[in-house]
């Protein structure tokens, strides 16, 4: 989940009408299942290797934590993301476990316990943690093999760095941010998007607006983006209202994760054409866009199936690399 998605006790009482979502043409669609369906094959693939190593895939055990303050419920986002990645993980065939931390200090001590689990190979943690921690606090006791999320420090440094894998041979490959990477496999899904990135020195690559500045999302998205050849901006809470219309005004690609807080904070005003993928929970599109985008990734496209998918797939790369450094 997005740090910014926050719940709607924490966001105010503004709630988008985003029943028109329903609406969108299929020719607009972006195909999320379809790009989840091929990064789950891809998924299989690495399990396969996995398998040839001698560990039974039953034996990657996954353990995840879902934070949460006593007699408080937890983000619904949370919740819905942790009932279909259960079942994914556990439908290909991995030991897939989620236990809840009721404060700061047990969350902390769960996450430092698995690390030091040698039948554990894997941690995901479904922020937003309501402990007045940042996400930081907590990824700081994630051992980068197996950090599945790609967020820890080691991960997302190769990352930014375009260092491939993690080892001096080259055997092993980098675990990279997933929700980040997600939305770059559902760009990459469509030719007509995928075509606009520079395949030649001489081509000009695309304007992306990113409407978050979180280490889960923007930052990693950014450094992708550019490396691919695209302009890559990033708005954040600081940004001057007036640049943040300019910016979406001309942007190719928008890419949107704010929590809207009142009507004025929905992307509206949009170039025609422009390609729209929200990340957000609630959803942060006002139907103006509908009629402008050429592509559209509403908040209920099912995005988190493809994060799933790579999340997934980062599983089979954690166990690879652990079983490569017991020899």
């Amino acid at each position: 989940m997005n740090t910014l998605d926050i719940s709607q006790a924490q966001k105010g009482t503004f709630a988008p009408d985003m029943s028109w979502t329903q609406k969108v043409p299929q020719r607009k669609k972006l195909d999320c299942i379809a790009a989840a369906d091929e990064v789950f094959a891809q998924a299989e693939q690495k399990l396969a290797q996995v398998e040839k190593t001698g560990l039974d895939r039953a034996e990657i055990r996954v353990a995840a934590f879902m934070p949460r303050l006593p007699n408080v419920e937890v983000d619904r986002g949370s919740r819905r993301y942790a009932s279909y990645m259960g079942k994914q993980f556990r439908k290909h065939g991995l030991d897939f476990r989620v236990e809840e931390a009721h404060s700061a200090d047990a969350l902390e001590l769960l996450l430092m316990g698995a690390q030091v689990n040698e039948k554990i190979y894997g941690t995901f943690i479904f922020f937003p943690a309501p402990y007045g921690k940042t996400e930081d606090y907590f990824l700081r006791r994630v051992r980068p093999e197996k950090d599945i999320e790609g967020l820890t420090v080691e991960n997302t440094g190769r990352m930014a760095l375009n260092i491939q894998t993690v080892d001096e041979e080259e055997k092993y490959e980098g675990v990279v941010p997933c929700t980040a990477k997600a939305i770059l496999t559902l760009l990459h899904q469509h030719a007509e998007i995928k075509n606009m990135f520079p395949r030649g020195t001489q081509q000009s690559g695309p304007t992306v607006v990113i409407c978050n500045s979180s280490p889960r999302i923007g930052i990693p998205l950014q450094a992708m983006l550019m490396r691919i050849g695209a302009t890559a901006l990033m708005i954040h809470p600081q940004t001057q209202p007036e640049d943040r219309q300019a910016y979406l005004k001309t942007a190719d690609i928008i890419v949107t994760a704010f929590p809207a807080r009142s009507e004025a904070d929905l992307v509206r005003d949009v170039k025609d054409g422009a390609v729209i993928i929200d990340c957000s929970t609630e959803g942060d599109l006002h139907p103006d866009v509908l009629d402008k985008a050429a592509f559209l990734s509403t908040h209920d496209n099912h995005l988190g199936q493809i994060t799933t998918a790579l999340a997934l797939y980062n599983a089979a790369l954690c166990a690879l690399w652990q079983r490569g450094m017991k020899g």
